[in-house]
């Protein structure tokens, strides 16, 4: 578990607003390039109609943007055992980036009916755990003797992904939201994810650019 200080960069979510960020150091574009801050708190848009992402310029003030969750189903974490290893899915949290299913496509993932199935005998242990570590979402784990694994960034950080979500690493403390992890996880700035403030993949059918 992840030791929290005083000083640990924060993220506040107003209920139709942008994302607050607080003592931020580093954020970063797609090209993993620098992206200047001004000041100690930043507000980044989650509307996805900003002219000047990833910051919010108040369009969601003209446009009615809400920031609702508006997921009704719940879904169960599952884990699937191996002889080398325990993956952890917590489906919920996913936002569909797509690194597993490309890393270890043998282990991720095979569907029975509605449910979705890692197989961690199909692939070697390094692979699988290297698949899991780009999960940017926090969706995926995976456990070793019994411990769960899913911490793997030492600085906080924004990654703007590019047409996607905030890639948020390092423990930024996102306050009032529970998150799988406080290692990683993913916040939706498109504003059409059904998962809000996360990220569920929309973005992709949405037509988000920026």
């Amino acid at each position: 578990m992840r030791q929290m200080s005083d000083d640990q960069p924060t993220i506040d979510v107003p209920d139709s607003g942008p994302f607050l960020v607080k003592g931020l150091k580093k954020l970063t574009d797609a090209q993993d390039q620098p992206i200047d801050m001004e000041k100690d708190v930043i507000a980044l848009c989650r509307c996805g109609a900003s002219e000047n992402k990833p910051f919010c310029d108040g369009t969601h003030k003209e446009i009615g943007f809400t920031g609702v969750n508006e997921r009704q189903e719940t879904y169960p974490v599952r884990e699937y055992e191996g002889q080398q290893l325990t993956i952890v899915d917590n489906i919920g949290a996913c936002c569909h980036d797509g690194s597993c299913v490309d890393g270890a496509p043998g282990t991720f993932f095979r569907w029975e009916g509605d449910e979705r199935v890692s197989v961690p005998d199909e692939s070697d242990r390094e692979k699988i755990i290297a698949t899991i570590r780009k999960c940017p979402s926090g969706s995926l784990a995976y456990k070793l003797d019994g411990k769960v694994h899913d911490e793997y960034f030492s600085e906080p950080e924004i990654f703007v992904a590019q047409d996607g979500p905030l890639h948020v690493r390092g423990g930024v403390v996102l306050n009032e939201h529970s998150t799988t992890t406080t290692d990683h996880y993913t916040l939706c700035r498109c504003g059409a994810s059904k998962n809000k403030p996360f990220c569920d993949g929309a973005h992709k059918d949405s037509g988000f650019k920026g």
